[in-house]
């Protein structure tokens, strides 16, 4: 009897350890069960893969960090990270980074889809924002804002050098405020983007014209004759250009200039007041008898 009790307190010091051995076997972060696999792959938004990402992991727990780079295909993998919740950044060259949670569980497989979107690159920010601009002056002008609008116009074409369409409304709301030498300058730089198109030389065309009329009416001719050859060359149809064109040459005795533009005038606006002036004028010139143009002239003024 005393052997058999002393043979079992012997078995009862004997298996502590053993209780420890296994417990400290089970609870240890070492095992394979407290191991995770994340399998990942990096795509744009048109879902095209994304090779040589970098990808970031920051274990909550440890601070422990884990660094992959994408393979050609996009992907990147790891079958030995520890269980538990993370910080992921992925970054890559010309796109926005991303960073995100994440939490992995013990033997599980986690598969990931990262998509990253690309950076606006500096020119296209300066154009959207050349856009809002341009918005912004179109509706301050319908608003009869015109100050506020080529305020707005003149910061569209700052940031795009190339906006015809800015340009175009800049030049004619100078041209409106009687800021004649800024808006042939814009309006001139507009012409020059497209060349064929036809508002700037409209606008140019009246500009000229008008400096015109006050250059004649301070009898500077030979200035006036330029002005109005600017301004027959950007619209040739223009019936009071070729009115004055005609005047001038007239008053330089070259025949037939003044023939030619006076005969444009009539057959642009045969019904105008100073028509029947010219018609008597230009019957003149042909028969080569010499006549005043006062009364002519008169009309414009």
């Amino acid at each position: 009897m005393y052997l058999a009790n002393k043979i079992k307190h012997v078995a009862a010091i004997c298996s502590v350890p053993l209780i420890i051995v296994i417990w400290g076997i089970i609870s240890s972060p070492l095992v394979g069960q407290s191991k995770a696999k994340l399998e990942g792959t990096v795509l744009n938004i048109n879902k095209e893969t994304i090779p040589q990402a970098e990808v970031q992991l920051k274990h909550e727990d440890s601070g422990q960090m884990f660094y992959f780079k994408s393979n050609k295909e996009g992907e990147f993998s790891s079958s030995s990270l520890p269980a538990g919740n993370y910080n992921m950044t992925v970054e890559k060259e010309g796109y926005k980074s991303y960073s995100g949670e994440l939490k992995l569980r013990p033997n599980i497989v986690q598969k990931i889809k990262i998509t990253l979107v690309k950076e606006r690159a500096e020119e296209q920010k300066r154009e959207e924002e050349a856009l809002a601009y341009f918005k912004k002056g179109t509706e301050l002008s319908g608003k009869n804002k015109l100050e506020e609008a080529i305020q707005a116009f003149q910061k569209a074409v700052e940031l795009k050098e190339d906006f015809f369409e800015a340009y175009v409304n800049l030049g004619t709301f100078l041209f409106q405020q009687q800021k004649d030498d800024e808006a042939e300058k814009v309006l001139l730089k507009a012409l020059e983007l497209r060349p064929e198109e036809s508002k700037p030389k409209e606008i140019l065309a009246a500009i000229n014209f008008e400096k015109a009329k006050i250059l004649i009416q301070e009898n500077k001719m030979d200035e006036a004759l330029e002005r109005l050859k600017q301004s027959y060359n950007f619209r040739a149809d223009h019936a009071y250009v070729n009115f004055l064109l005609g005047y001038l040459y007239h008053e330089k005795e070259m025949k037939e200039e003044a023939i030619k533009h006076f005969e444009a005038f009539l057959q642009l606006a045969p019904n105008a007041p100073q028509a029947k002036d010219v018609k008597k004028l230009l019957e003149s010139l042909k028969n080569s008898s010499p006549n005043t143009f006062d009364d002519a002239h008169s009309g414009i003024r």
